[in-house]
């Protein structure tokens, strides 16, 4: 990928971006830090909208800043925008832990091997149970329960945001695409492929709809306006048969369900791929069958901010790791139909994150961060920038 980033100071980029007035502390200025990730999403963006010569509404930071700017969403440091993930100290690390669903809260107790149900303070009652266990084993037994755990680590970045195993070559006069995802990366794939001209059918289990309609209405809105819908059991003969009666007639698949669903409804998703002549686009926390949601995924691809005082670290905006994996999904099947492959396109969220940080450890030197008024200011490099407010599309 050929970068284009700007000559300002990160600082400046960071705080120009929207996204820095929900990072940091609740009470007290935000946090100053790079935004040469997002300047290197900003290039993802424009890939997509090169290849599907399609001009896109937003740059990245619209991408990444639209929820926080429908719902009012502030900045809680160690506690994410979102409210549903925490920080918590554990014997040898820093875990991003989420409990997003009652399932979540009554799974605590086993994770911690505590007796009994969760405490009425359950985030007290984490916190006192994570403190003197390691990491490993907390992130082992989670991903036992399906619990959403990340370590706050900088990984290596890897080489590619996602892997592409061939099928053939892809069919074409296609225009549908099936969005089995739910929450936010898959439905913005999916939307964003509707943008293109493709028709979406958004194919929800009966009895499991998706998790984001009991969200913000205004935020479901945007994301799936526009999508035909269908309820499909996938766990019955006949759903299936129904799902791949569809794929045949279909140019994408968009799903955000772990692999072992896939496996224990006996369907191979690349060999769907390959027989249908399609794309099959799989979005999961990382890689595997461990849960994730976008604040914990973004924390284990290296999100977060030091918090300077010794505490916690923080959350950087808003689940960033939910819209960078929709993008580069979306650019990844931009890419294939482009070269008229099918396939499976995989996309891993905490590596995608990974990946468009590059290593970079987020630290902007020689900034500083002050009140004007009754606006935040960053001084860098010279110049000054307003901390703006989180934005979306146009």
């Amino acid at each position: 990928m050929d970068s284009t980033h700007s000559s300002r100071h990160p600082a400046l980029v960071w705080a120009e971006s929207g996204l820095m007035g929900l990072s940091g502390p609740e009470h007290g200025p935000p946090a100053v830090a790079s935004g040469r990730w997002v300047e290197r999403l900003d290039d993802v963006v424009s890939e997509i909208a090169e290849l599907s010569a399609t001009a896109l509404r937003t740059d990245a930071a619209g991408f990444l800043g639209e929820r926080a700017e429908l719902v009012g969403s502030f900045r809680r440091g160690s506690v994410s925008v979102g409210g549903a993930c925490r920080m918590v100290a554990a014997a040898d690390g820093v875990l991003a832990v989420s409990l997003a669903r009652t399932s979540d809260f009554e799974a605590v107790p086993a994770w911690l091997e505590q007796d009994g149900p969760a405490e009425d303070d359950v985030w007290a009652g984490v916190a006192d149970g994570v403190r003197d266990r390691p990491v490993a084993e907390l992130v082992e037994r989670a991903a036992w329960l399906g619990l959403a755990v990340g370590e706050a680590i900088r990984p290596w970045p890897p080489a590619e945001p996602h892997a592409f195993s061939e099928a053939g070559t892809g069919a074409s006069g296609r225009q549908l695409v099936l969005d089995l995802s739910s929450l936010w990366a898959g439905p913005l794939c999916a939307s964003l492929l509707g943008c293109f001209g493709l028709e979406v059918l958004k194919v929800e289990g009966p009895g499991r709809p998706d998790g984001a309609r009991y969200g913000s209405p205004a935020f479901y809105q945007r994301l799936n306006q526009d999508k035909q819908e269908a309820a499909i059991d996938l766990g019955s003969d006949d759903g299936r048969k129904r799902f791949l009666d569809l794929c045949r007639q279909s140019a994408v698949v968009v799903d955000g369900l772990r692999p072992r669903v896939w496996t224990n409804w006996g369907i191979d998703r690349l060999e769907v791929a390959e027989t249908c002549g399609l794309l099959w686009v799989s979005i999961t926390g990382h890689g595997d069958d461990r849960a994730a949601f976008g604040d914990d995924a973004a924390v284990s691809g290296g999100l977060w901010l030091a918090d300077p005082a010794g505490g916690c670290p923080w959350f950087v905006a808003d689940a960033v790791a939910d819209p960078v994996a929709g993008l580069i999904a979306c650019r990844a099947v931009a890419q294939a139909r482009a070269a008229g492959r099918a396939g499976l396109v995989e996309v891993a969220m905490s590596q995608a994150v990974s990946w468009v940080r590059a290593g970079d450890d987020l630290t902007a030197p020689d900034a500083e961060v002050f009140r004007q008024g009754d606006r935040w200011m960053v001084r860098a490099g010279g110049d000054e920038q307003v901390v703006l407010a989180p934005r979306g599309r146009d």
